[in-house]
């Protein structure tokens, strides 16, 4: 890196300013050219980084040791999933799967903590994990599968005619309906499963050690609870489908598109139910 383009750089970030992503990026697959920024302003420059990467206000030195884990679990992951999965995504799956039993979270800004909890991570209407949370633990997931042969179900949740519940009670009732449903949803699976908002008003359970029998057996239970649940003197159905990884699969793109067939016939078949392939 010459000299000229890091001083560039330095125009951009000066006075605590926000770095810009393009940056921290570079900061990540160049040691030497954060090596260069830590040198004109000292050990308080990763607390600079980890705020714009994550908005989290920490000490100077967890902000290092942070740092250095997120970029190393960025190689791990695109070792994993070979692709780049960006070190946004890797500071996410981070923060979610390892940072609790790393660090003191007092020490953290609780305001801080709460936003990228509610950005990065939760979607906050249903309380579930956003979309590109499922891309990475659905893949690491699928890879297990892969590796040690263990089972691995999807889960894939419609909420049957939610455009016409919408233009007939509203968007806020709407709103409700999907608050509702991802309360029921997340009370009615296991701790290691994961669920996600995977679209407007789809939804999906990665559920690991999973085999079909149990995945259907859990499905027909929160089709039945969400039938029977009152959304302000309303009812809403929904539609699901459920798949199990096999040998057969050799991409985790061909689970999703089992369990996404098995949806539609769900849906074909007059929907309120529950449909395997």
């Amino acid at each position: 890196m010459h000299k000229n383009n890091i001083s560039q750089d330095l125009i951009k970030i000066q006075n605590n300013a926000t770095i810009p992503y393009d940056i921290l990026i570079r900061f990540a697959d160049e040691p030497s050219l954060l090596k260069a920024y830590i040198e004109r302003y000292g050990i308080k420059f990763y607390q600079q980084c980890i705020f714009s990467l994550t908005h989290m206000s920490i000490s100077d030195h967890l902000s290092k040791k942070m740092w250095n884990q997120i970029v190393n679990h960025r190689i791990e992951l695109n070792t994993l999933l070979q692709r780049d999965v960006g070190l946004k995504v890797a500071a996410m799956d981070f923060l979610e799967n390892f940072c609790e039993g790393l660090y003191n979270m007092t020490s953290f800004e609780v305001d801080k903590v709460d936003d990228i909890v509610d950005a990065a991570i939760i979607d906050k209407l249903t309380s579930l994990y956003v979309r590109r949370i499922f891309d990475v633990i659905y893949e690491k997931e699928f890879q297990l599968f892969l590796r040690n042969a263990n089972s691995l179900s999807l889960m894939m949740i419609d909420i049957d005619d939610f455009k016409l519940f919408n233009d007939t009670y509203g968007h806020q009732e709407g709103d409700k309906a999907l608050k509702i449903i991802g309360k029921v949803l997340l009370d009615s699976i296991r701790l290691y499963d994961t669920a996600c908002r995977y679209g407007g008003e789809e939804l999906i359970v990665i559920m690991p050690q999973t085999d079909l029998n149990t995945a259907v057996s859990t499905a027909k239970r929160i089709c039945k609870k969400i039938a029977s649940t009152d959304i302000n003197g309303k009812n809403i159905t929904v539609s699901i489908g459920v798949s199990e990884a096999t040998k057969l699969l050799d991409y985790p793109v061909e689970l999703l598109k089992r369990t996404d067939d098995a949806l539609y016939e769900a849906k074909r078949k007059g929907k309120n139910q529950v449909v395997s392939i």
